[in-house]
């Protein structure tokens, strides 16, 4: 395998937070279906998710920056990195609404808001998919050595 460039390292254990993230807030699990029963579980903190999605792009900004500076980038890599970074940005403001929400402002995000927001936000993750998988295809070309 070629030696991949510390940024895509880091870019990729920035993706690894950030689907957890993603995993905590949107896969099913019975503590979410349950949690509206007062006492029973404890509510999603989203400011927590805000303060972790707010790192995150901070990190990816900077990673990004190295890895344009990195001569020899490998192709797509920015794209990707930059796909990834409005992901993160999205989830944050969704997570960022529903934070206000929870402090007891529950007009501050309509239903009609959130649908939107979350189709956006999914056509975002859709994009940085795409382009990870291009990504994902480049480095294992980059690994097959001439015969010989």
């Amino acid at each position: 395998m070629p030696d991949l460039p510390d940024g895509l390292i880091r870019t990729n254990a920035i993706l690894g937070e950030y689907v957890a993230i993603h995993d905590a807030i949107f896969k099913f699990s019975w503590r979410k279906a349950l949690s509206s029963i007062p006492r029973l579980f404890k509510a999603t903190d989203f400011g927590a998710h805000v303060k972790d999605l707010d790192r995150l792009a901070s990190d990816l900004t900077e990673t990004s920056a190295a890895l344009k500076a990195e001569p020899g980038a490998l192709e797509g890599s920015h794209q990707y990195t930059a796909a990834l970074l409005e992901a993160i940005h999205a989830l944050r403001e969704i997570c960022r609404r529903f934070h206000e929400q929870s402090q007891g402002r529950l007009s501050t995000y309509p239903m009609s808001e959130y649908n939107a927001d979350l189709k956006s936000y999914e056509d975002l993750v859709k994009t940085s998919q795409e382009l990870g998988i291009a990504l994902n295809q480049r480095v294992r070309d980059t690994d097959v050595l001439p015969e010989g």
